[in-house]
């Protein structure tokens, strides 16, 4: 109820010109790569995308905020299903609810994989530092859509008592192939 406020933590990647810088190695299990289509199993950091694997993915010009300067990460998932995104967040006020929430958008076309593209499915696990878990949130199947759209996703977790660090994961559920492609931004 009431005010969130401002954000405390605000990851959006940056902003450039392309290609964007590779994560740090704590950031992700995936390979960098500064093209801007990347391969199953890699990403990149880039503020736009155009024309990838036959125009099969959607093109956009800008990240998720609209500044045409601004990066966002390209995951084109893994074969298999795993963490994309790990980080840690230090100095939360303990006994104190917080918002966590990222801006997705599926890469691919609705025609794309002759029509039944591999959907995303992400979640979200915010753990304490000993690897407590502490909140799960899971996306759901991310449909293709005709138009490029980002569409934000979250919730509400509680840092316990006598806890300021937590652990970000951002975890793939879908097998890797034809499809499961995303666009990560402000988390």
């Amino acid at each position: 109820q009431g005010s969130l406020g401002d954000p405390i933590i605000n990851i959006s990647f940056g902003s450039g010109t392309n290609p964007g810088s590779s994560l740090t190695a704590a950031t992700t299990n995936y390979q960098y790569v500064s093209a801007d289509c990347p391969t199953d199993g890699f990403y990149t950091v880039r503020t736009n995308t155009n024309a990838c694997f036959g125009t099969t993915w959607h093109s956009f010009t800008s990240d998720h905020t609209g500044d045409p300067n601004g990066y966002c990460m390209l995951v084109n998932a893994s074969f298999q299903p795993s963490i994309f995104y790990l980080d840690t967040v230090r100095n939360l006020c303990s006994n104190t609810t917080y918002e966590f929430a990222a801006w997705i958008m599926n890469l691919n076309v609705p025609s794309a994989c002759s029509g039944n593209p591999i959907q995303p499915n992400i979640t979200f696990s915010i753990e304490s530092a000993n690897g407590t878990i502490l909140q799960i949130y899971n996306t759901g199947n991310i449909p293709p859509l005709p138009a490029a759209t980002w569409k934000q996703y979250g919730f509400f977790f509680t840092v316990p008592f006598n806890v300021s660090d937590i652990v970000i994961r951002i975890l793939n559920n879908s097998q890797g192939g034809c499809g499961n492609d995303l666009a990560l931004d402000d988390i």
